[in-house]
């Protein structure tokens, strides 16, 4: 019986596409089954199934890891099954190029999730949005009534939707155009290389650039 092409198993769900996104954009990592499944908001069934498929198609193996024991003794490590990326897979570079391209990950999707949170008084965008790796941020949204908590909830959602981990920064308005007056450094990364100002209802970007 001829070997079935592993590309023929990896589309078959949109939640086999998520975590296909999930392991691809985060190639270095190991991940438990528990991590998997809440950080993608997969149900364990499902989750688990999948999982089957791409270490099947040979995408992602099993490997020990170790993880934290469930008393939160930090002196103690769990023995456990986690998934890692196979960087050996022939088509790994192809397929991480198109998931990326084909992944919804662009201002609009963003602002979607954000406005969730409340009254947004700037949203910027840097870092994966701009296909700029090597910053250490992806997006800073600032709000007059500011909730971390509702902030992080929304950034959570298109995480798990992407399969892709952001790195964000929220604060207070205020807090904001402090930050950019005082030459702080996260402000002056941001605003000194590549990005994009999707919302500027305070006027930060042009203090951002008289501070330059």
């Amino acid at each position: 019986m001829a070997a079935q092409d592993p590309l023929a198993i990896l589309f078959g769900s949109a939640a086999r596409v998520k975590l296909l996104r999930f392991f691809l954009f985060n190639p270095s990592k190991d991940f438990h089954f528990d991590d998997i499944s809440r950080r993608a908001k997969l149900v364990r069934r499902t989750a688990r199934t999948e999982l089957t498929q791409l270490e099947k198609a040979s995408v992602i193996k099993q490997k020990t890891i170790y993880i934290d024991h469930p008393d939160k003794d930090k002196d103690k490590k769990l023995k456990a099954v986690g998934y890692t990326l196979n960087k050996d897979f022939q088509e790994l570079q192809a397929l991480q190029t198109f998931l990326f391209e084909t992944a919804p990950i662009d201002g609009k999707n963003l602002m979607k999730h954000l406005r969730t949170a409340g009254t947004l008084d700037f949203v910027g965008i840097s870092g994966v949005f701009v296909r700029d790796f090597e910053q250490r941020l992806d997006v800073i949204v600032a709000m007059k009534k500011f909730s971390q908590s509702k902030i992080e909830k929304a950034i959570r959602a298109l995480e798990a939707e992407v399969g892709i981990e952001i790195r964000f920064a929220a604060m207070s308005s205020e807090d904001l155009m402090y930050r950019v007056g005082m030459y702080d450094k996260l402000t002056r990364d941001f605003f000194d290389y590549s990005h994009q100002v999707l919302i500027d209802k305070t006027g930060i970007k042009e203090e951002a650039l008289h501070v330059r």
